[in-house]
């Protein structure tokens, strides 16, 4: 997930070049909210139902699910501002990710505007310097850290680490989004993050094998929560940043191309986001119950989800409404 708000905010940078800042907010609207909206309503009941059923919650057919139960007693949206409203996704189960980044694109809309101006992007040429730098790039790993030990509890509860959204705070995520914009603002930064790509490596292993023990010694210790703290939220960001320049880094050297294939992927990644976990779901109820070992079930709901999601792709991307709606660029009809 930190790599995906990384992305979202190096993308943030170029839409913002060529749209003024209303534009910008009016695209957002279109291309993530949209999406959200029909996951909402359309997408999301599939997900909630399976959980329903399978946790005791719910008896019943799926349109008997949808035509009540959902919208009264399982709707998965709230902006309930609770002390740990922060702690758990409650804004579209896994569709919270384009929720927050459209939140976080408004908000910083105008000082992202105002920092690509090329004199305030003057102000910042002793940090690009040594960014510039092999391995400077990692320096950027400082702001995320900070952000992420500031966020403490009830933002975020430490011994659920593993839970909530994806793991992480939507502070630190909002760190790793603008830290990636500020990065996209310097031209080299594509040949920063490959030339920092080899020391990062060794530092994210090392920085993850330290937070899982770190992890692992604060779970034994729950009455200590409070002196594990620091440690715990040091290596996970450390951890998060140089796998984010790890991955940018060697995908930069290796994968710099593009094709037909990619193209057609590119386009169609939000609405396989939007669509694939229901389905993976859906399948696993039914696969879970089956008499098999655990790898052999894994393998069922992969080559049986999979396909299922590409075939839903199918009208998605040839139909305009569809495409709208999932928030796609719509085709340009030919004369």
């Amino acid at each position: 997930m930190p790599l995906f708000f990384v992305i979202s905010g190096i993308s943030a940078y170029f839409s913002l070049a060529r749209r003024s800042a209303s534009q910008f907010t009016k695209e957002r609207v279109q291309r993530l909210m949209f999406p959200f909206v029909v996951g909402l309503l359309i997408i999301l009941p599939v997900d909630a139902y399976y959980h329903a059923v399978s946790g005791g919650e719910f008896t019943g057919s799926f349109i008997q699910f949808i035509s009540g139960p959902y919208f009264t007693k399982f709707f998965p949206f709230t902006l309930n501002f609770s002390p740990t409203f922060f702690a758990g996704p409650d804004q579209g189960i896994y569709l919270w990710y384009l929720f927050w980044l459209f939140i976080f694109s408004v908000i910083t809309v105008q000082f992202f505007k105002w920092l690509a101006k090329e004199e305030n992007r003057n102000k910042l040429s002793k940090l690009y310097a040594v960014c510039n730098r092999r391995g400077g790039i990692l320096l950027l790993a400082i702001p995320v850290v900070l952000v992420n030990i500031a966020a403490v509890p009830p933002y975020f509860i430490l011994p659920n680490l593993l839970s909530g959204y994806g793991g992480w705070k939507i502070p630190t995520y909002f760190a790793f989004f603008v830290t990636a914009y500020v990065m996209a603002c310097n031209p080299q930064f594509e040949k920063s993050v490959e030339k920092s790509r080899l020391l990062a490596l060794p530092l994210g292993i090392l920085a993850s094998f330290l937070w899982i023990v770190a992890f692992l010694i604060a779970e034994a210790d729950p009455s200590g929560i409070a002196r594990h703290y620091l440690s715990v939220s040091t290596w996970q960001a450390l951890n998060g940043w140089c796998w984010v320049v790890v991955i940018l880094g060697y995908g930069r050297k290796h994968l710099a191309f593009n094709c037909r294939f990619l193209q057609t992927s590119n386009e169609l990644v939000l609405p396989f986001y939007v669509l694939h976990q229901s389905v993976i779901v859906a399948v696993a109820f039914y696969v879970v119950g089956l008499n098999l070992i655990t790898i052999e079930k894994f393998l069922l709901i992969v080559i049986t989800s999979f396909p299922i999601v590409v075939a839903l792709l199918y009208p998605v991307s040839k139909i305009s409404v569809l495409r709208f709606l999932f928030g796609m660029r719509t085709k340009a009809r030919s004369s």
